[in-house]
């Protein structure tokens, strides 16, 4: 399902930046301000989720530490949290960059996601 949404924002995306698909500048910039918070909230949640790959305080019976690694991989192995609050994200960012392309400003989005990245970067 997540990859049905994936795919259909990645189309709108598209017909935005070809112009196919516009709307009104004041209500794509409110929605895009709304996704850009829904955005950071999942950031949040993937923050803490991650924090949940350690941990402690389990004891050292059998059952409990089988318990402990069901619940950290739970947090961020394959199907993890992790991972799908970041596939959330990305869909989350198509629908920012469609409705920002809709009215003409998806060019500061991606400038201001490359100095994002950057900063990222420099800080690993």
């Amino acid at each position: 399902m997540t990859q049905d949404h994936a795919s259909y924002w990645r189309n709108m995306k598209a017909q935005a930046i070809s112009g196919e698909f516009k709307i009104e500048d004041d209500l794509g910039q409110a929605i895009a301000d709304v996704v850009t918070q829904y955005i950071e909230a999942l950031e949040v949640q993937k923050s803490n989720a991650s924090g949940l790959a350690r941990l402690n305080g389990w004891g050292e019976l059998p059952s409990a530490i089988a318990i402990q690694q069901k619940l950290e991989g739970k947090a961020t192995a394959d199907e993890s949290a992790a991972k799908r609050l970041e596939a959330h994200i990305a869909i989350a960012r198509d629908q920012r960059d469609t409705f920002l392309a809709a009215i003409g400003k998806l060019q500061a989005v991606d400038q201001q996601t490359a100095g994002d990245l950057g900063a990222t970067g420099a800080g690993i």
